[in-house]
C-alpha cells in the first residue's frame, strides 16, 4: 500500500492528536514513576543526567513535571537505565 505525502502527512496529524488527547502538555514526575515502576528519586536523577531542565522538565508548585515528549520518551522505554 502506498500512500502520498499529503495522506502520510495526515495520518501523521491524526496520531499526533490523538496522542496529545492521551497525554498532557504537563505530566507529573509521580505519574511516570508510578508507570515505569520506579522510585521518584531514581526518575528524578536520570532526568538530571539525560534531560535539559527548564526545557525537558521543570519544577512548579514544589513538583516536578515533564513535557508531553519527555514523558513519551521515557514512557516508551521498559527500563530507562539502558
Amino acid at each position: 500500500i502506498f500512500m502520498s505525502d499529503l495522506e502520510l502527512k495526515n495520518e501523521i496529524l491524526e496520531i499526533k492528536a490523538m496522542l496529545s488527547l492521551l497525554i498532557p502538555k504537563n505530566v507529573p514526575l509521580t505519574y511516570i514513576a508510578e508507570q515505569l515502576g520506579k522510585s521518584r528519586q531514581s526518575v528524578r536523577e536520570f532526568l538530571i543526567n539525560n534531560f535539559e531542565p527548564e526545557k525537558d522538565f521543570w519544577k512548579k508548585d514544589g513538583k516536578i513535571y515533564l513535557s508531553e515528549g519527555t514523558a513519551i520518551k521515557l514512557l516508551q522505554r521498559k527500563s530507562y537505565g539502558r
